[in-house]
């Protein structure tokens, strides 16, 4: 399985970039494709703003795709990465999100449905799998938000998953601490 995680964003609601929040002595992007590498998964890495910055702090042997567009938001990120990358199946995580159980991954990444997101009390969460199949529908879209862009499908299954993790959104100062336990730099 590969897993793309979407790192690319400038974290403006955050005082510093989320990317480089550490835990534990450890950045957070470090800390996720840990998690993920963990699980068995080839890990790609979408950056953004601060590319060189971000690039320079991963410290895995991990493919990095560079969005020049970042700025058009995350589903500008997710396209970039089927641009890239030729395979079956991504599967996609987001860098503000704990990450999910492995079962989770799993789940979605088996669903017979073209796209497959986690669902936790109703509510659609990462991670979320595209198959190549949609690919020509998903480079041709000018979807503002990804979120948009599997609603207009009418293709995407919702998996019910038991993981609260996966509703989490640690998009503030306070939400990194509280989910990740941040000590900042």
């Amino acid at each position: 399985m590969t897993v793309v995680l979407l790192a690319a964003g400038k974290s403006s609601r955050t005082t510093q970039m989320k990317q480089l929040y550490k835990i534990d002595g450890v950045y957070l992007i470090n800390k996720q494709i840990q998690g993920l590498e963990s699980y068995g998964y080839e890990v790609v890495v979408v950056l953004g703003h601060a590319f060189d910055t971000i690039a320079t702090v991963i410290c895995k042997d991990v493919k990095i795709i560079r969005n020049y567009n970042y700025e058009r938001g995350m589903f500008s990120s997710v396209q970039r990465a089927f641009e890239v990358l030729d395979k079956k199946r991504l599967v996609f995580s987001h860098i503000d999100r704990p990450l999910a159980d492995k079962e989770v991954f799993e789940a979605v990444y088996a669903s017979e449905y073209p796209i497959a997101t986690a669902s936790y009390k109703g509510k659609n969460a990462p991670p979320i799998m595209i198959d190549s199949s949609m690919k020509q529908e998903l480079l041709a879209s000018d979807a503002s938000r990804l979120d948009y862009w599997i609603a207009s499908t009418n293709k995407a299954q919702r998996m019910v998953v038991k993981d609260a993790k996966v509703s989490f959104n640690a998009n503030t100062d306070e939400a990194l601490e509280k989910f990740f336990s941040c000590k900042g730099q």
